[in-house]
């Protein structure tokens, strides 16, 4: 009898620690109805859209970025100006010309990315990608820190959102 309660308990706790355990942290109230939703692990998909974007950045090939975002995409920036992609893609033509005619130069480069996901059965996820960015004259150099959280649905970036940070 004794092997029998003995067998008995071990197979309930083989089946109650196999159970899965539901991998989520945090939480947003994003939604309008007021739903919590947990943050789960996101893909290497959508970080290597936001990967690609960078790339195409660092080539200057800003024609290529319409392959990777929606159409109705939306870019903020830290001051809270919003841009669709035409525009960002004329103020970085602007600015190359600027830093061109001036000497000058801007680089950056990531320092780190992942990945949340907010309902992984929907689809879209959250990219962050952390860059450090120098800008440099004939007299000084600066550098600041780039925060860029993406959105990423269906390999298409669906906005972007900009928050910098000056180091001293």
């Amino acid at each position: 009898m004794n092997r029998y309660y003995l067998f008995t308990s071990l197979f309930a706790f083989f089946l109650i620690s196999c159970e899965p355990v539901e991998r989520s942290v945090g939480f947003t109230n994003w939604t309008d109805d007021g739903t919590e939703f947990k943050f789960h692990l996101g893909t290497e998909n959508s970080i290597n859209v936001v990967k690609k974007f960078d790339a195409i950045l660092q080539k200057k090939d800003y024609q290529e970025l319409y392959r990777y975002f929606a159409d109705t995409a939306v870019l903020t920036y830290q001051n809270g100006v919003q841009n669709n992609l035409k525009q960002f893609i004329d103020l970085n033509l602007e600015r190359d010309s600027i830093l061109s005619a001036n000497g000058e130069t801007l680089k950056w480069e990531p320092q780190n990315a992942f990945s949340v996901d907010l309902n992984p059965e929907t689809g879209g996820e959250h990219v962050n990608m952390l860059y450090l960015a120098t800008y440099e004259t004939a007299e000084s150099k600066s550098q600041f820190y780039a925060d860029l959280w993406f959105y990423v649905v269906d390999g298409k970036i669906v906005t972007i959102r900009q928050f910098n940070q000056s180091i001293k």
